[in-house]
């Protein structure tokens, strides 16, 4: 495990009012081995990851193991400048980036098959991805954010609303 992953590991556990004691009566590792982790001189064993995160159940951490495993094909952790993380800013962020979500999916070329498209309307199409990328993005933030401020459990939260895809058709 590189020394910034240890850190965020670190981070998670601080923000959750854990100490690595705590942490490591959640897990099948010792204090001594989660020391170790988060200073980076013992690699993080792949099959401890998941367990992991979901033992610390923190919102960031979350973007940051999705990152980790799926690297630059996950939705990010929003913490720039413009960004405030509060439930009624996060909330008119959402709804400024789905409108604009929409309005390019209005725009785009749904008529013609790809092979025949333009170049200005794959252009279009590729605008299209960024703007619902944008949205999705604003979106999973405010779930987590939600979660974190109701304080509601963001692994229990994702199970239920697993089970009701399934209950919907939506997944197998």
């Amino acid at each position: 495990m590189k020394v910034k992953e240890g850190e965020e590991l670190a981070s998670a556990r601080k923000r959750q009012g854990l100490t690595q004691q705590q942490l490591s009566f959640k897990l099948p590792i010792s204090r001594e081995s989660i020391a170790k982790y988060e200073t980076g001189r013992q690699g993080f064993p792949k099959d401890l990851r998941s367990i992991t995160a979901e033992a610390i159940d923190d919102e960031e951490y979350y973007f940051v193991r999705w990152n980790e495993s799926a690297g630059d094909v996950s939705i990010p952790y929003l913490n720039g400048e413009f960004i405030e993380h509060h439930p009624t800013s996060m909330m008119l962020l959402v709804k400024r980036e789905s409108t604009e979500a929409l309005d390019h999916l209005e725009r785009a070329c749904w008529f013609k098959p790809v092979q025949a498209q333009t170049e200005s309307e794959r252009e279009e199409m590729k605008r299209v991805v960024f703007e619902v990328l944008d949205a999705a993005a604003s979106m999973i933030n405010l779930v987590a954010l939600i979660t974190k401020e109701y304080r509601f459990s963001m692994v229990q939260i994702f199970k239920q609303w697993r089970l009701t895809l399934k209950a919907r058709r939506l997944q197998k």
